[in-house]
This record gives structure tokens, sequence and C-alpha cells, in this order.
């Protein structure tokens, strides 16, 4: 009797974990993310200096076992920042001008997500995503005017919590970081690289 005292609880609890764990198995789930993202590196000495406040994610995820999920991530990213009037030397000659540069990223992006948990309040994550970058690069110094604009590599790994509205709800809120690797050659930009922190919405399909 003592035995199945202690057998019981156990056999509930290690089905309850299975059950949670398969429960997301052949779901398919969006994620809607609002951010922040903050420059680093040459991208913050050379190009853009403040942190960005005008950034989104959407991506939608099929779950392949009770863990692992894949799908595609899009989104949009953009930075901006005008410096005070300063002498600048161009083709032209020296210019005095207010100089202003601005850089947009539609990334689109092959997406895998691992729940380190499936039950409880809190529920950690990690996740990657690896694709391309459009992006879209100005500088404006005075009435003149450079930029460019292609298709470039993108890499984002990202660790995050869900946190459900409910014990059974498949539904909740996302908080989470990532970093953006993008590689970028104008001039003497090397790279557009970026760090940020979102929240959103989680909630399934069908």
């Amino acid at each position: 009797m003592k035995s199945f005292k202690i057998i019981l609880p156990v056999t509930v609890t290690f089905v309850f974990l299975v059950t949670a764990d398969y429960a997301q198995q052949g779901r398919m789930y969006m994620n809607i993310n609002y951010g922040l993202n903050m420059p680093t590196g040459s991208f913050q000495s050379d190009v853009v200096s403040k942190a960005s406040y005008l950034n989104w994610n959407a991506n939608i995820l099929y779950g392949l076992s009770g863990r692992f999920s894949a799908g595609l991530q899009t989104g949009y990213n953009s930075f901006k920042e005008k410096f005070p009037r300063a002498l600048y030397n161009t083709k032209e000659g020296t210019v005095s001008a207010v100089l202003t540069n601005a850089v947009q990223a539609i990334p689109v992006l092959a997406k895998v997500r691992y729940n380190l948990s499936t039950s409880g309040i809190i529920q950690p994550y990690v996740g990657a995503g690896v694709g391309g970058n459009l992006v879209s690069f100005n500088q404006y110094l005075g009435e003149f005017s450079s930029g460019k604009t292609g298709l470039y590599f993108a890499a984002s790994p990202e660790a995050g919590l869900f946190v459900p509205f409910g014990k059974q709800s498949a539904s909740g809120i996302t908080i989470g970081a990532h970093y953006n690797y993008m590689p970028f050659k104008y001039g003497d930009i090397n790279n557009l690289n970026n760090w940020g922190v979102y929240a959103g919405l989680k909630f399934p399909l069908r």
C-alpha cells in the first residue's frame, strides 16, 4: 500500500508531462511582436548610435514535436539619426551640412524554436532564424544623397519566455531578446548588426 501511494503520484506526474509535451505537436502557431533594437559595433559608431523603436516581427511555426517547431519569420526594422551641421569632405569638395543616416531592413528567415518547457506559468525557449534581409541604406548630406539597396544574408538567434493566459491555454505573451547578424558593405560600413528585446502575443491558428 505504501509503494502504491508513492507510485501513483509519480505516474500521474509523468503522464501529465508527456501529455503537455505533445500538446503542441501538429499545431500551427503565430507570434506577433513589437521590439526595441540597439545598434552594435561599427553600425553604432559609424551609422546610427541611437536605439530604434520602429521594429516588429511575426512568425508562423508548426509543431514538429512537443518541443520543436519550425516555420518562417518576417518583420521590419528601421534606424534613423540626424547629426548636427558640420564640415564633410565629398568628391565635390568640403560641404557644411546636416547629415542624416537612415536604414530599413525587411528580413525573411527560416525559423526554428525549441521549447525548454511546455508546462508551467513561465515556459522558456530558444530559437534561431537564417535567411535574407532586404536592406535599404540612405545617407543625406544637405541636398546630396547616396545609398545602397540589396538583399543580404541574415541570422538571428533568440531566447525568450512564453507566459500562457491560463493552465490549459495555447495563447499567451512572449517576451524575449535576439541578436541580428546583418552583414553589409558600403563605403566604410562593414555591417548593420544589432540586438533587441521584444514582447508580443502567441496564439494557435488551428
